[in-house]
């Protein structure tokens, strides 16, 4: 599948927010209840808060659509380790950049979308200086962990992640550019 992947404009992010609405919970563990996703949601993958993440140094976001125009990925990604200082220590690079959200349709998985999103990912953090790339998942999330094995991402150690004050256990995860 080919995939047009750019920045985010202000244009976009209605519609990275609905993506992300019904993308998140599909990486969330089945213990975490229906309310705590929602409130996560509310809280967190907003067109307004998207549209912070556009304004902040450091934060980027990619939006990827079809050959038509529809929305159907996207990504946020914040340099060093911001999104979560406490794994600054496992990381190997000495210039990462977290992935904080990739997510892709899932009427699009196993089309290839979700690998032309991570080479945009990958192109995007090489060409602002990055030389690595990190992320976290939840332990239990065996597709998003084949996914990145396969994407070339290395386990580095684990982290805790609260959701609606459950805390998740994820792995963490980095792949040298």
């Amino acid at each position: 599948m080919t995939l047009h992947v750019a920045p985010a404009t202000d244009a976009d992010v209605d519609e990275i927010a609905d993506l992300a609405a019904r993308t998140f919970p599909l990486a969330c563990p089945p213990e975490l209840g229906a309310e705590v996703v929602r409130a996560f949601i509310r809280e967190h993958l907003t067109a307004s808060r998207f549209r912070q993440h556009l304004g902040t140094p450091g934060h980027r976001v990619l939006c990827a659509r079809t050959h038509d125009g529809r929305a159907i990925g996207y990504s946020l990604l914040i340099a060093g380790a911001a999104m979560d200082e406490t794994c600054a220590g496992l990381l190997h690079g000495a210039r990462p950049v977290g992935v904080s959200k990739f997510y892709l349709d899932p009427d699009f998985h196993g089309t290839g979308g979700a690998a032309g999103l991570l080479d945009a990912v990958i192109d995007t953090a090489s060409a602002d200086g990055a030389d690595s790339l990190w992320l976290a998942t939840n332990v239990a999330n065996d597709r998003a962990r084949r996914f990145y094995a396969k994407g070339g991402f290395t386990e580095r150690g684990y982290r805790t992640f609260e959701v609606g004050g459950t805390l998740n256990d994820d792995v963490v995860l980095e792949r040298m550019l």
